[in-house]
């Protein structure tokens, strides 16, 4: 068949060479088309995982909320004091006032135990602290210790301050030192009961 081609008039020789090239152009245009289908099936298979990764990840974050919100630990009243044990609780409540009265430029010098309370069958856990600083500062304190969650109340204060006279007043801000005796409820059965029953 080759040498029929060959011999063949160049006109039809011309024609057959025309054919194999439109040939091949039509296989190689085949091939690129059927390449890009592949890429473009792959890129929307892609997205199309990425789309099902996202839901799921937004289904996965709304049952970790409901787990939370379900959760009777989760829902514990922050209105209460919680904690392992008294020590882990007070070493809270130290942590705290630590923090409050740093941020107010208040020194803590001491702190310990108060004597444990209850009212109305409530137990109530606490501590005694000395604290010094600025007279704005010790206001600030006591004001943050009684309004922030979980709630605290100062039930004695003690105040003196040792800037006393005309010409310290004039040399520096009032000097404060106070002795605060503060509480906090703990979150027991029948407390858990009650905040669980209102409206």
């Amino acid at each position: 068949m080759l040498s029929t081609i060959l011999n063949a008039r160049p006109m039809v020789r011309r024609l057959i060479a025309a054919a194999i090239a439109a040939a091949t152009a039509c296989v190689a245009g085949w091939v690129v088309f059927t390449a890009f289908d592949s890429v473009a099936a792959a890129e929307a298979g892609i997205q199309e995982k990425r789309e099902m990764l996202g839901q799921l990840q937004a289904v996965a974050a709304l049952a970790k909320r409901l787990d939370s919100a379900s959760d009777p630990a989760a829902a514990t009243n922050t209105e209460f004091l919680t904690g392992e044990s008294d020590a882990v609780i007070r070493g809270g409540l130290q942590t705290r006032l630590n923090a409050v009265a740093a941020s107010n430029g208040v020194s803590v010098l001491s702190a310990g135990n108060a004597p444990a309370l209850n009212e109305a069958g409530v137990d109530f856990i606490g501590l005694r602290a000395n604290i010094s600083g600025p007279l704005e500062g010790v206001h600030s304190t006591i004001l943050a210790i009684e309004t922030s969650l979980p709630v605290l109340f100062i039930r004695e204060a003690t105040l003196r301050t040792t800037n006393v006279g005309p010409a310290a007043r004039q040399t520096a801000d009032s000097e404060l030192f106070a002795e605060i005796l503060f509480y906090g409820p703990l979150q027991t059965k029948a407390t858990s009961a009650s905040s669980e029953t209102k409206p």
